[in-house]
């Protein structure tokens, strides 16, 4: 069972962000602690983290300080509206992943398949704002988002999916993404985390389709009794009350795409 003093080696890289100028009573890690340990107990309210650390108090004072008792609910409000999310969440899937590492059985790659998707969050759209519409990284082996990122107002997941990247310990894991995802800047990026790359090919990318299309076609023009091979798989899956056949040629000559679209590793 995972204990906290992991947790708060990984969160002492965390800045204080209250001012000084207030009277800051209680300290920093000690509300970072009992919100998190009040999150990953259904908690859900500022409300909800005080009264998780008034019913926990006995245990959290046996690894942490509480020079002044329990914080109120105002105290963790303002604690996390000064925080940084986007370093707290670093810091956080750090010790998520230190801890799973730890689990996986030896020689086990920590994360093999690594899904990129955006989904636009439910009830998150309110009058005068767009709905948040977040990035998500999702690990295969350990079946946890490694990071996420939120979509800027005015970029979209092309420009925000890289950034997600920069979070990432992607190196050896494979990356598959959707259509959209189909750019020279998030293979380059790919790459330089020295990651492999599955991207979807759609209309968004008419050329590029075209000239897939136009390879395969000759490939079976040339090699008209081609039959399944090490380069060959298929899959057949039933749910959602139909019947799903998926298959799959890999091709290594790409040679004909190389030079309109820069394609080095694939």
């Amino acid at each position: 069972m995972l204990k906290p003093a992991p947790l708060i080696m990984f969160l002492n890289d965390l800045k204080d962000p209250r001012s000084r100028s207030n009277s800051c009573e209680h300290k920093f890690i000690d509300i970072l602690i009992i919100a998190i340990c009040a999150i990953m107990s259904d908690g859900e309210t500022w409300e909800d983290m005080e009264n998780y650390g008034h019913d926990k108090e006995d245990w959290l004072r046996t690894f942490l300080e509480l020079p002044f008792g329990i914080p109120s609910h105002d105290t963790f409000y303002c604690t996390f509206c000064a925080l940084d999310p986007e370093v707290f969440e670093t810091c956080f899937i750090r010790w998520v992943r230190s801890f799973f590492s730890e689990a996986l059985p030896a020689g086990e790659s920590l994360t093999d398949i690594i899904p990129i998707d955006g989904k636009t969050i439910r009830g998150s759209k309110s009058k005068g704002k767009r709905a948040v519409h977040m990035v998500s990284a999702w690990s295969s082996n350990l079946r946890l988002v490694l990071g996420q990122k939120k979509v800027d107002s005015k970029t979209n997941e092309i420009t925000a999916i890289p950034e997600l990247f920069e979070m990432l310990d992607m190196k050896g894991a494979l990356i598959t993404a959707d259509a959209i995802s189909c750019q020279k800047s998030i293979a380059a990026k790919c790459i330089e985390k020295e990651a492999d790359y599955l991207l979807a090919v759609k209309s968004n990318q008419k050329t590029l389709q075209k000239d897939i299309q136009a390879v395969v076609e000759a490939h079976w023009e040339q090699n008209p009794a081609d039959l399944p091979s090490n380069s060959f798989a298929e899959q057949r899956n039933t749910g959602h009350g139909r019947k799903e056949y998926r298959c799959c040629w890999v091709f290594d000559d790409l040679s004909q795409l190389s030079t309109h679209y820069g394609v080095g590793r694939a």
